[in-house]
């Protein structure tokens, strides 16, 4: 049976309710109104759409809905930033709203739970497991859930997080309502399938590419603005190329004007040189363009920038004051009413910094500011009294918060992969670019390329901006994580849930194009094979046999294969022979290639090797027993190595299961321990390389415990190495926040350490927040094991950890 159901989301519903479960004082747009049939009807629905569409409503409606049954509603987001905004607008809806991230716990129990994928996803794999009463997501029962909200599903195509998503798809039961809520995606007909056949029910895939607010697209020559896409998305090549001629012109012009005055002075020539030509400054052209952006009433602005640090010292460039006294005086005194109980943030130099640039209406915002700092710029910019920010990619996920104009200063970003700068994906630009045009306020939403380097190449640009969007990949890996987690969780098993995988289904896709090919060429070799009779090809085959042997042999063997070759030949003369060995090598290749094909669908059938190798390193490790059946393991196979590393969702698993049941940190205190575990965060310092062990300036008992720790590590290299598992960096230490952590528990304060290992205070939050997880989990595993001792131990090392700027708060839980 077919699920997938395709809404044209410009047609009529036909069958849309005549009762809702909440009225609109507006008209709802037609893809919505198909949405509104869709959950009426109980199916589970997928919308694609551009930025400011009104997607949203859609998951606010399936709460409606929900609510009115008196059941309950999961709304997860990628982010946790995203997730305490979220929180901020429901409860404004709704009466009964709670959120769960790593940092904070508030009413789990409410009618709509906003968490991130991960938490919900671990959420899942407790589910009837022996350690369901651990960790943060402890007994939150899935009783009354009828629906779960995915905003920005396309993160499943996140090469590192994406396999969160589908683990958490595939894990919830069918009888729970999905509503996937998407950036535009190329080709999501294949992913709405999956859905449809793995929940066994319609999927309703609502795909719209209309913006309420269309976009336009601009480069500056001068003080005019050169359109290179309009509001109908065509886009003008040659007005692009016509821009980078203007440039090189004006570039070459410079050139000249200054060969002329160097070859004047070299003449003896005193005084002004005519023709003077002066290529503006990058910075100056910034400053212009944002002048004639506020007298052209194009603020506010977003200027995406794809550094950090770039980030602040544009931000910082800026000459102009955007805003009035009066806005001024409102900016004084939102920061006041909402930071007036963090003293400790107030008096940090990256606060005087951003209060001052936002008295004038200019901000920057990036992943190395404090989050309450961050979250207090967002809150002036959604009230219009930040004029110009200039914030990275991240600033477009999923945030609310609209402008009148994008500025791209770059169309290059650093890419991980290739460890190289590469052109923006398609869907990358349009997120971000999508930010521009704020529904029910501007006519027109603009974007702008403001190069701060040699612009892109023309093809890049085309590409970019008229290409597809990337089709969703899977990003399964089926790592040693995700295995445990299944055998822990009861009922589950790894191969059921391999075989559910969307891996499996565009492995599946793959190996019956590949049937259809073998048939293709299995075909051809009929035909060809009907040209020569069976008598006639075997003896072909003898020739073509003699003539391999004759390139393969040496001596006496060669002799003699070269003399029954011409034996062959003499009794083989004619035209009937000349045309049958010409018909034979084309024979071979479609032989060769039907059994190629026939390899290559047995690999994509062959599903087992991609996990047993990690099943034998774990039964080698000592994280499994022994096992008959890999398809049939269970949790009565963990050991207790196995079970603990389930719980350990902050930090290396298996590393941090092997050291608790050693009892490697037995006679440490809680700070040792923590010291330790920093070694397995797997966020990079700031600046330069890390530390080695032992150039770490903290007590000798944690560099001796790391020296041990890295000989476990070594030691499960080499048993992964026996197993046929290639090397990687999973068993890597890092030594980056060991000493800083160790200072910041000493009582360092946060200035001191941000300046002193060049890092931003953002970073200093999130890493020192994340160590309170981590110690969470290791007493977790404590809690597990009935080790009262090492409980106690470890409960007072919070109040060590959460001091000055480190906060688990939030403003939207405040406003």
């Amino acid at each position: 049976m077919a699920f997938l159901k395709t809404i044209d989301p410009k047609g009529i519903c036909a069958d849309f309710p005549a009762t809702l479960a909440y009225t609109y004082p507006y008209p709802l747009d037609p893809f919505q109104q198909h949405a509104v049939a869709a959950i009426h009807r109980e199916e589970n629905v997928l919308v694609t759409a551009k930025t400011g569409s009104g997607k949203t409503l859609v998951g606010e409606y399936q709460i409606h809905y929900s609510l009115a049954k008196g059941r309950r509603v999961f709304y997860t987001t990628p982010i946790k930033s995203l997730s305490n905004q979220k929180f901020h607008d429901l409860k404004k809806i709704f009466p009964s709203v709670g959120i769960l991230t790593g940092d904070i716990k508030f009413k789990p129990d409410a009618q709509v739970v906003i968490m991130t994928t991960e938490i919900l996803r671990n959420m899942l794999y407790k589910r009837k497991a022996s350690t369901a009463s651990l960790g943060i997501s402890s007994n939150i029962s899935l009783d009354d859930l009828d629906a779960v909200v995915f905003d920005e599903v396309h993160y499943i195509n996140n090469p590192q997080r994406g396999k969160v998503w589908e683990e958490t798809l595939i894990l919830l039961p069918p009888e729970i309502r999905l509503i996937l809520l998407s950036a535009t995606l190329s080709a999501p007909e294949a992913f709405a399938t999956w859905i449809g056949d793995l929940k066994q029910k319609p999927c309703v895939l609502i795909s719209t590419l209309y913006r309420i607010v269309p976009l336009t697209h601009y480069v500056l020559r001068g003080d005019e603005m050169v359109c290179i896409m309009d509001a109908k998305d065509k886009y003008e090549d040659s007005m692009y190329r016509g821009w980078l001629n203007w440039r090189d012109g004006v570039q070459g012009a410079s050139d000249k004007f200054k060969q002329k005055v160097k070859d004047a002075r070299a003449g003896g020539t005193e005084g002004a040189i005519d023709g003077k030509v002066v290529v503006e400054s990058f910075l100056h052209q910034m400053n212009s363009t944002i002048n004639m952006l506020s007298e052209k009433s194009l603020l506010p602005a977003l200027f995406f920038v794809f550094s950090r640090k770039q980030c602040e010292q544009y931000a910082k460039k800026i000459e102009s004051t955007l805003i009035d006294s009066s806005d001024a005086a409102a900016v004084k005194h939102i920061i006041e009413f909402h930071l007036h109980r963090y003293e400790s943030v107030k008096n940090t130099y990256q606060y005087t910094v951003i209060s001052e640039l936002l008295m004038r209406g200019i901000a920057y915002h990036h992943s190395g500011l404090m989050p309450l700092l961050k979250e207090i710029i967002e809150i002036l910019f959604a009230r219009g009294l930040v004029k110009v920010l200039f914030c990275t990619e991240t600033f477009a996920v999923g945030i609310n918060m609209p402008t009148k104009t994008a500025v791209f200063l770059d169309y290059h970003k650093f890419d991980d992969n290739s460890r190289g700068q590469r052109c923006l994906f398609t869907d990358e630009y349009l997120q971000m670019a999508g930010r521009a045009g704020r529904r029910g306020i501007d006519k027109v939403g603009t974007v702008l390329y403001l190069p701060q380097r040699k612009p892109a190449f023309p093809e890049e640009v085309k590409g970019m901006m008229s290409g597809s969007t990337r089709a969703i990949q899977s990003r399964m890996d089926f790592h040693y994580d995700f295995l445990l987690k299944t055998m822990q969780s009861g009922e589950l098993r790894w191969l059921s849930i391999l075989k559910d995988s969307y891996w499996y289904k565009q492995r599946m896709v793959i190996r019956d194009m590949l049937v259809k090919e073998q048939k293709i060429l299995e075909d051809d070799v009929v035909k060809t094979r009907g040209l020569i009779s069976e008598t006639d090809y075997a003896e072909l085959k003898e020739r073509a046999d003699l003539e391999e042997q004759i390139k393969t042999s040496v001596n006496a063997k060669k002799k003699a294969a070269q003399k029954r070759l011409v034996t062959w030949q003499a009794a083989h003369e004619g035209p009937r022979w000349t045309s049958a060995w010409q018909l034979l090598p084309q024979l071979m290749r479609l032989e060769q290639a039907v059994e190629s094909k026939k390899a290559d669908i047995a690999s994509c059938e062959e599903i087992s090797s991609t996990v047993e190798p990690r099943l034998q390193f774990l039964v080698e490790a000592g994280f499994l027993k022994d096992v008959t059946d890999a398809t049939t393991i269970s949790k009565e196979n963990l050991t207790l190595r196995g079970i603990l590393a389930t719980e350990v969702n902050e930090s290396h698993s298996l590393l941090t299961a092997e050291v608790y049941v050693q009892d490697l940190m037995k006679d440490f205190d809680a700070e040792l321990i923590l010291c330790v575990l920093a070694a397995f965060v797997n966020e990079k310092m700031d600046s330069g390389a890390a530390l080695t062990v032992e150039q770490l300036r903290v007590p000798q008992k944690i560099k001796d415990m790391l020296y041990t720790i890295d000989g476990v590590a070594k030691k499960f290299q080499e048993i992964e190495s026996a197993c046929g598992i290639p090397y990687d960096n999973y068993w890597d230490l890092n030594t980056a926040w060991i000493e800083p952590l160790w200072r910041w528990l000493q009582g360092d304060t946060a200035p001191y350490l941000c300046l002193n290992y060049g890092m931003y205070e953002g970073n200093l939050t999130r890493t020192i927040l994340r160590m309170g997880n981590i110690a969470d989990e290791w007493i977790a595993l404590a809690t597990y094991c009935e080790h009262t001792e090492m409980v106690q131990r470890m409960t007072t090392i919070k109040e060590k950890l959460l001091r000055e700027i480190v906060i688990s708060d939030s403003l939207y839980l405040r406003v």
